[in-house]
């Protein structure tokens, strides 16, 4: 065989060039990648290259022997013995190269791990700058939604009908006969042709409490909306959004200032103009909301007084279906688990002795990674409260807690049964209890209409003719305390309730007979109900009201040592009386 076929042979059976080439780039590269995976491959090379030279030998020494040879037969035994050598490597070799491939794989399954983390890590570090952006933006005052979008904003005014439905401004109560309360409708209820606001449907949402707990936060994080909000944005009056939830569960928010709030002191009776106010805005949501949700950072006395006269009201009202109020504790500068275990013990577990810790599986949105996760949500239940917290939104703790909660209040909302799907004048309900309420607090015969301006955008509520004497808040209307839940325009019978023999309540009922209440027993708590109308209808132009009437609902929780049953029930000379004898079990 010459040394051009020899040449040919080597060169189709093993390419020595590829091998080379590949040993180049393999040391090219060996620097920038896993040392494990080096020192795994380094070692193949180098025995692929050994057969190769093992295979030169062999057809070197094949060529030597040919040259010797006289014989065929001779020639073709070694020609058969050569070709079962190089089967045998290359078989050998075939098997080391599917071990580089391997290696290979692994190292981009590696390369492709880590660019997976690289991602999430991208992610992470994107999510942050925006969160940092929002609440910077959110401390300025200055949130509408997209962070992106900030530098496009007029930074100096928040046009709150860009984003709510509607807002009635009662910036004081008395300038219903002056200027009256200006209704700002936003363009999108002019462009739909439902300036009458009968279109919305659905449930309504109050959230409550005292001034800058986080009332509007607590809002946007419900509903994925962004109404206003932040250290130099305040709510005006009442503000009306219709959102859908979890496309399905239609609901009307109620978004105020809450109580509490700045006053500008222009007069020594300033504050109690805007105590009068408060008072008037909290009776009206009070009224159109089916839902309460109470916010609060601290859960302070004061803020306990306010929840527990928003609790009795609700429980001595005769029309609320769903009675229970959900606590949302906005615990804002909470970061780290171990202060949030801490407040929530101190606050919440610790302060209510018949109360009992619930845990319920829901689903969120990982904020980081946008994967849905299942995950418990700890809450605490009271018999007429549901508490649960939020921590910092922009914190880890946030990002791995409040998803979660929100998720747990939309589920509480949407299993509640209230006719959500019910249409749902929002505007005419505030006209009538507003008028209801304005002749029960001034004492005056006054009727309030909705009138148009030369601005399409803007209406007023105002009284339909002005009064000569100018409208002032009665004294002894404010409740000093500040507490503004108080309903003061239903009756509430005076109550005594005496504990021996027998435990007895005695309730001031003037005009009231049997037919006119209804008692009724669920386990240990008796309730009480009662109409007390008005003995005139459409007699005559009402020209003073000082007496209170409407329904009204009352409960009492008998002492475990008396029968759960009464054993006396009437009403005699305007007085309820209900009368329990002692259990005989404990006697």
């Amino acid at each position: 065989m010459s040394q051009q076929q020899q040449k040919s042979m080597n060169d189709t059976l093993f390419d020595t060039k590829v091998l080379d080439n590949f040993e180049q780039e393999f040391q090219q590269v060996h620097d920038d990648i896993n040392p494990k995976v080096h020192s795994r491959i380094a070692p193949l090379v180098y025995a692929i290259k050994g057969l190769k030279q093992e295979i030169n030998q062999v057809f070197a020494d094949f060529i030597r022997e040919t040259n010797r040879a006289t014989d065929v037969m001779r020639i073709k035994d070694m020609f058969e013995a050569v070709l079962m050598e190089y089967n045998l490597r290359e078989k050998e070799s075939n098997k080391l190269m599917e071990a580089i491939l391997q290696n290979d794989s692994q190292q981009i399954r590696q390369i492709s791990q880590l660019l997976k983390e690289i991602r999430e890590l991208q992610l992470e570090v994107n999510h942050f700058q925006r969160q940092s952006e929002v609440k910077r933006q959110r401390q300025c005052g200055i949130f509408k939604g997209n962070p992106t979008d900030f530098k496009k904003q007029n930074t100096s005014i928040i046009d709150e009908t860009s984003i709510y439905d509607w807002v009635v401004d009662i910036d004081f109560i008395t300038s219903i006969n002056s200027s009256g309360w200006k209704v700002w409708l936003s363009p999108k209820m002019i462009n739909q042709e439902i300036i009458n606001i009968k279109a919305l449907e659905g449930a309504t949402v109050a959230v409550t409490g005292l001034y800058d707990k986080g009332k509007t936060f607590v809002l946007n994080s419900l509903t994925m909306s962004n109404l206003p909000s932040g250290k130099k944005v305040t709510t005006r009056g009442i503000s009306f959004k219709h959102v859908n939830v979890d496309n399905g569960t239609k609901l009307i928010l109620v978004d105020t200032a809450g109580t509490y709030s700045p006053v500008k002191i222009e007069n020594e009776l300033s504050i109690v103009d805007k105590e009068a106010t408060e008072t008037f805005i909290s009776d009206l949501v009070f009224d159109l909301a089916d839902y309460f949700l109470c916010v609060v950072n601290d859960f302070t006395s004061l803020d306990q007084r306010y929840l527990d006269r928003l609790s009795r009201n609700l429980q001595q009202s005769p029309n609320k279906t769903f009675r229970e109020i959900i606590v949302i504790h906005n615990l804002k500068d909470v970061e780290s688990t171990e202060i949030l275990e801490h407040v929530w013990s101190t606050q919440v577990t610790q302060i209510y002795a018949n109360g009992t810790l619930q845990k319920t599986k829901v689903a969120a949105l990982n904020p980081i990674n946008k994967q849905l996760l299942e995950k418990h949500v700890l809450w605490f239940k009271t018999p007429y409260t549901r508490h649960v917290c939020i921590v910092n939104d922009d914190c880890n703790l946030g990002k791995g807690l409040n998803p979660w909660v929100f998720s747990l209040l939309r589920y509480w909302l949407k299993a509640v049964f209230i006719p959500v799907n019910r249409s749902f004048s929002v505007l005419d309900c505030l006209l009538i209890q507003s008028r209801q309420k304005l002749v029960n607090f001034f004492r005056k015969n006054i009727k309030i209409d909705l009138k148009n301006t030369d601005d399409p955008l803007i209406k007023v509520i105002k009284t339909e003719n002005e009064f000569q004497d100018k409208i002032q808040i009665p004294q002894g209307q404010v409740d000093m305390s500040g507490l503004i839940t108080g309903q003061q325009d239903s009756f509430q019978p005076a109550t005594d309730i005496i504990a021996g023999d027998q435990y007895i309540i005695l309730m001031d009922a003037p005009g009231l007979t049997n037919d006119d209440v209804d008692i009724q027993r669920q386990n240990v708590v008796t309730l009480v109900k009662g109409n007390k109308q008005r003995p005139y209808i459409n007699q005559g132009q009402l020209e003073k009201s000082e007496r209170k009437y409407g329904e009204f609902t009352l409960t009492f929780k008998i002492p475990d040592i008396y029968e759960r049953q009464w054993s006396h029930f009437g009403v005699e000379k305007g007085v309820i009386t209900i009368k329990y004898d002692k259990d005989k079990d404990d006697i």
